[in-house]
């Protein structure tokens, strides 16, 4: 459990920084950027305490999988959060239970029924929260709604494909590792493929400190998150990371001083109480 809480307010710190940092640069430079960083410290670590050469190819297409899902929702993530609130990154977050269940239904063993009554109150309050924000500051495009959805489904994907990974007893360094290089190698070929290579070389220097940080804590952040998966299933889990939208949602006030309406506050409670009716259905 206290993997999990790091992680949360990890992540939610880290959604900080990129909303922070990624205004006045490009996304694939400040990516490829970051994940130099971790890919490194990473690799790094998993080399010298853990070994690898057992590692067969059917491993590190599991393993890779995930990891793709993974980078796919990184950057649906950032293309939003240039220009939209951070409410918006919490909210679909707040989604992402309902996507752990769709898939633990179609590709496992889970009764959909069961789930119904958790899942028709967490998608009503999301549709209101939609349909109450659509003239407000918080509006935002259907292309920005279909990028989030898709952000939701990749990291929901994700987890639940670390997580049988980390069930088969693979590391979480060497899960985290192969993301980090991931990430690294596709930040850099866009960064190359834009023509923002000389841009690159010049903002190295500017960008350092807050690179060091954003690394850090990102690789604290995602490395507890994987040893608290380990410890429960990906609907326990997901439950469980519902406080990280939360936080997020409250650091965009503290830190960007955003508004959060009461109505949009009524909206956000009746999809934690469609969570906690999944939580209690799940026991």
């Amino acid at each position: 459990m206290i993997f999990i809480v790091l992680s949360i307010l990890l992540f939610s710190f880290n959604n900080v920084l990129w909303k922070k940092n990624i205004k006045s640069t490009s996304i694939p430079f400040l990516v490829a950027y970051r994940a130099f960083f971790t890919s490194t410290i990473s690799l790094g670590i998993l080399f010298v305490f853990f070994p690898i050469d057992t590692l067969s190819l059917l491993d590190f297409i599991k393993i890779t999988s995930g990891s793709l899902f993974g980078v796919l929702g990184l950057f649906c993530m950032l293309a939003v959060i240039k220009k939209a609130s951070l409410q918006w990154l919490g909210i679909y977050n707040l989604l992402g239970v309902v996507f752990t269940i769709l898939y633990l239904w179609i590709f496992d063993t889970i009764v959909i029924k069961e789930f119904f009554l958790g899942l028709l109150v967490i998608v009503s309050g999301f549709i209101c929260f939609i349909y109450t924000n659509k003239e407000t500051q918080l509006k935002i495009t259907i292309k920005q709604h279909l990028t989030l959805l898709l952000m939701t489904f990749s990291f929901s994907c994700s987890a639940i494909l670390h997580w049988k990974n980390l069930t088969l007893n693979f590391s979480p360094l060497l899960i985290i590792a192969n993301q980090e290089s991931i990430v690294f190698l596709l930040g850099l070929f866009l960064t190359v493929k834009n023509g923002n290579s000389g841009f690159f070389k010049s903002n190295l220097k500017i960008y350092f400190k807050r690179i060091i940080v954003m690394s850090t804590v990102v690789f604290f952040a995602i490395l507890c998150s994987f040893l608290g998966l380990k410890q429960t299933n990906p609907i326990i889990s997901s439950l469980l990371f519902l406080a990280a939208p939360l936080t997020t949602i409250l650091f965009s006030k503290l830190f960007f001083k955003e508004k959060i309406s009461f109505k949009n506050i009524i909206f956000i409670t009746i999809i934690l109480v469609g969570a906690f009716i999944l939580h209690s259905q799940n026991n």
